[in-house]
Parts: structure tokens; C-alpha cells; sequence
């Protein structure tokens, strides 16, 4: 599969601030009213709400990039449109047993469903992008927050942790494809567009 410029940069793009985001979460202190907070934590977390807004700014700029373009949209979601979402329920059926042998097929076969989680994880990182920004312009100096950006922040943590097995999930499937000889990672990291 061949990928344009565009889309290599914007995917490492997404890939370092997603991972950036991950890793100062692990370390970040959430101010809470009332409650002293650790100088490097509290410096960790306004890190994190900063890279927050770059993970969404590159998440539309991929979404945008996506959208533009017929082929690039309907492999991100194939579900959009009828008959790719036919294809997407048979490609399932057909590739997914397979994996549980052993057995995976390079993704120019099984392209619906890597796209699907490609577009999946896109929304996912748009998604936190977005409560981030609302918790951001919701919350107090102090930590406090009113319940509707309370509850959007507990929305933002469900999608962080989702985050964390797609991220997971994502990784595993491209080392398998890369033990299979599939060369994933080359054709996304790489300029030659020789494949």
C-alpha cells in the first residue's frame, strides 16, 4: 500500500504527541480544590494540557486530509458507505477466525479492517483532543469544575484508557505484520514510494 507524504508526516505526527500524551499522564498531578499539588507534577500537567491541543490540531489536519480525498476517506471508514461496509462484514468474517491460527493476511488484503482501525483511532485521539479542550476551558485554577465538565473530564479518561489498549493493540498488529514480512513499518516511515 502506498502512502502519501501527507499521511506519513501527519501519522508521526499523531503517533509522537498521542505517545508524548500518554507517557506525561503517567506522571502529571490533577490540581484539585483544596489539595496542595507537587511543583513537577503540576508542571507536568500543564505540559499535558498544552499537548493536548497539539494532538487535536493534528488530528482535524488529518481529518481534513482525509476527508478531502475519496479513497483515503472511504479507507478510513469503510462503514460510511454501503458497499464497503458489506465488504468490511466479509472481510471480518474471513480474516478474523484466521488470526487466532496464526494465520494474517498483508493488509492490501485486509485493508478495510486496518483502515477501519486507523479511522477508529483517529476519532479516538480527536475525541480526547476535544474533552481535553473542554476541561481545559472548564477548570478552575484550582482543580474545581462544574458537574458537566466533570463529567466530560470522566469521558475523557474512559477515552484515554481506550487510548492506551489501541495503542497497545495497534503496535502488536504491526510487529506481527513486520515478523510476517509484510514491511508495514517501511512503508509508512519511509519516503520510497516504490512498493
Amino acid at each position: 500500500m502506498k502512502y502519501e507524504k501527507s499521511t506519513r508526516i501527519l501519522h508521526i505526527l499523531l503517533m509522537l504527541t498521542v505517545l508524548a500524551q500518554l507517557l506525561s499522564e503517567q506522571f502529571m498531578q490533577v490540581p484539585k480544590p483544596g489539595k496542595a499539588i507537587d511543583q513537577l507534577a503540576g508542571f507536568i500537567f500543564s505540559i499535558h494540557q498544552f499537548g493536548g491541543f497539539v494532538v487535536l490540531i493534528v488530528a482535524i489536519a488529518y481529518l481534513m486530509t482525509v476527508l478531502d480525498r475519496d479513497e483515503s476517506r472511504l479507507r478510513l471508514f469503510p462503514w460510511l458507505d454501503p458497499a464497503k461496509r458489506k465488504s468490511l462484514i466479509t472481510e471480518i468474517k474471513c480474516d478474523i477466525p484466521g488470526w487466532f491460527k496464526g494465520v494474517l493476511p498483508p493488509p492490501e488484503q485486509a485493508h478495510l479492517i486496518a483502515g477501519t482501525v486507523h479511522g477508529l483511532g483517529l476519532m479516538l485521539a480527536t475525541g480526547l483532543g476535544l474533552t481535553g479542550s473542554i476541561i481545559y476551558l472548564g477548570m478552575k485554577h484550582d482543580g474545581g469544575m462544574p458537574p458537566a465538565v466533570h463529567t466530560i473530564k470522566e469521558l475523557h479518561e474512559l477515552l484515554g484508557t481506550t487510548l492506551w489498549f489501541f495503542v497497545v493493540g495497534h503496535l502488536l498488529m504491526a510487529l506481527l505484520h513486520q515478523i510476517k514480512g509484510h514491511r508495514v513499518l517501511q512503508k509508512m516511515f519511509t519516503a520510497n514510494d516504490e512498493q
